[in-house]
């Protein structure tokens, strides 16, 4: 069906694509990329799955660029000019890089040809990687030149039907073709062993495929440093990965997967969307996953090449409790996303009614001095109150601890407050950044050197704060400062949309946070039953995403060969 979705593309008709785990989505847009005259935009989640893409098309000399977090603003507009001036065909972007102002702006003099949404079901809160800016898509299509958007193709390995909808209702597909290959994987045999002895079964495992790879997925960093110290003591060459190792320590330890160097990666969820390594012979969940979506996307990365693989999961009560903990603490309480809420206002020194019209920087610590510590993350919380549309958090600036700015007056306004003005830190001020910003500072934000700045004119750090804080009030720029987060802690960049209300009045979307959780428990029960009940496994997979298989029996999973042996 790759066929159909590339001339959908090349006659300018939205779809829908839905392929399994190595089914070939990406060529799908790759194809469309070379025969259209302009530029492929790719939406996608991960820089992990940025890189491995733009990686693997620049090996087939396919000019493309991923524009995340790591990039700093210069190398971003280099990499834009030369998009301008046709030197690229492909550019992956995360969906909070398109919320970014002057990405916007650069949008419309770009000729995007096609507009690819990778891991679209991360757009509906009934699929499994819920990411709230994937709902914020429809409104950086006006950022388009042209009469009219580019076509959309929103791709996905795992989606319901009711997913399905979800993606073309929120993504507004006008007429979209849909495809859906089915979620068959014949080469792969699903098993279940019950309240086993995990350690020794795996290592059985690893035994019985020789020198193949393989994947062990669990569900905490906690298990993910056992098990690899547990494999490498029996002489395994297993390395580790999840979210709290470092990104260039992961990189290496992907890299090494990649040509072979370590047999085995034992990891969360962090690990494997966009990982293309044909020759994984078993993928092992230790420990239940939260939902069948996750379980088939993670298993179907063993045997892309299409030779026969193993998918097993372990599965124990205890495992079920652990994920029933980890969706909870995932799901902030009402009085959790209030109290952070007003956290946030007090930080900024809002009163009932007013709003702080800079942007706010804050870490982790700040927040959580006058509040009892959440369950749920932090983040999440933002999340809520953003998707609520009380605020809006700038991500890309949460990675980088240098101060931002934007001229936001007329170079003929600065200077006439710098003559009028009688404080003279803020004449000095104003000074010492009209002599250090180019021309660009008017259009976009840049980074500040704060401290070379101070010491280049010799001002005063605290007469400087509030030097800048009073131009900024008068509407002359737009200033973020750098904020380090204390012991580890995450940096939160936000604006705040809305004036500030008694928290009893506050609206977010309480009862779809409650729907959403009981869905999750839900998706968890559904794993639950795949896990316990004694009919064929494949057949359990295939229902549940809405496909009705052609043999009612696949014959290669556990349950099948039981009942093969009598």
């Amino acid at each position: 069906m790759q066929r159909e979705a590339i001339e959908a593309a090349l006659s300018g008709r939205d779809s829908l694509v839905v392929m399994p785990t190595g089914g070939g989505k990406s060529l799908c847009y790759q194809m469309p990329a070379l025969l259209l005259p302009g530029i492929t935009l790719v939406v996608s989640p991960l820089i992990a799955l940025m890189k491995d893409q733009v990686d693997r098309l620049q090996r087939l000399d396919i000019p493309s660029v991923a524009l995340n977090s790591t990039l700093t603003f210069a190398q971003t507009r280099a990499l834009v000019r030369r998009a301008q001036q046709g030197h690229t065909k492909v550019i992956f972007a995360a969906p909070e890089r398109l919320e970014s102002s002057p990405f916007r702006e650069e949008l419309a003099s770009l000729n995007i040809s096609l507009l690819a949404i990778d891991e679209a079901h991360c757009i509906s809160e009934w699929g499994h990687d819920f990411r709230t800016a994937y709902r914020r898509l429809p409104n950086v299509y006006s950022a388009f030149g042209g009469e009219r958007r580019p076509p959309l193709m929103a791709l996905t390995a795992t989606a319901t039907p009711e997913v399905r909808r979800d993606i073309a209702r929120l993504l507004t597909l006008e007429d979209p073709l849909e495809i859906v290959t089915g979620f068959e994987r014949p080469n792969l045999a699903y098993g279940v062993l019950r309240q086993c002895d995990k350690d020794s079964r795996l290592r059985d495992i690893l035994r019985s495929i020789g020198d193949g790879s393989a994947i062990v997925y669990v569900a905490t960093r906690k298990s993910v440093e056992y098990i690899t110290a547990m494999l490498r003591g029996t002489g395994v060459r297993a390395e580790s990965y999840h979210a709290g190792v470092t990104l260039a320590l992961r990189k290496q330890v992907q890299e090494r997967y990649q040509s072979g160097e370590s047999r085995v990666i034992v990891a969360t969820s962090a690990f494997g969307m966009g990982v293309d390594k044909p020759d994984v012979r078993a993928v092992v969940h230790y420990e239940v996953p939260g939902s069948i979506e996750a379980y088939y996307q993670e298993a179907g990365r063993a045997g892309r090449d299409g030779l026969p693989a193993h998918a097993v999961l372990f599965f124990s009560a205890n495992d079920v409790r652990i994920q029933q903990y980890l969706i909870q603490a995932n799901s902030p309480s009402e009085a959790e996303v209030r109290a952070v809420y007003n956290a946030l206002h007090e930080i900024a020194g809002n009163a009932i009614g007013s709003i702080y019209s800079g942007v706010l920087a804050v870490d982790n610590a700040q927040v959580l001095r006058d509040i009892v510590k959440p369950n749920a993350p932090l983040e999440r919380i933002i999340e809520v109150l953003e998707q609520a549309g009380h605020l809006r958090y700038h991500r890309g600036m949460a990675t980088d601890e240098r101060a931002r700015i934007r001229i936001t007056a007329s170079r003929q306004r600065l200077n006439e407050v710098l003559f009028k003005s009688a404080s003279k830190p803020v004449k000095r001020t104003i000074d010492a950044l009209l002599r250090t910003l180019d021309a660009e500072a008017f259009e976009n934000d840049v980074f500040l050197d704060t401290a070379g700045l101070l010491e280049r004119f010799g001002l005063d750090p605290e007469e400087y704060k509030v030097a800048i804080r009073t131009i900024e009030s008068l509407g002359l720029v737009k200033y973020t400062p750098a904020v380090r987060g204390r012991g580890g802690a995450g940096v939160f960049h936000l604006s705040f949309l809305t004036e500030r209300i008694a928290p009893h009045h506050l609206q977010f979307g309480a009862k779809e946070m409650t729907s959403r959780l009981e869905a999750n428990l839900e998706k968890l029960d559904r794993m639950v039953r795949y896990a316990t009940e004694w009919t064929c496994r494949r057949d359990t997979i295939l229902q549940y995403f809405g496909e009705r298989p052609k043999n009612l029996q696949c014959g290669k999973c556990d349950v099948c060969a039981a009942r093969a042996r009598g």
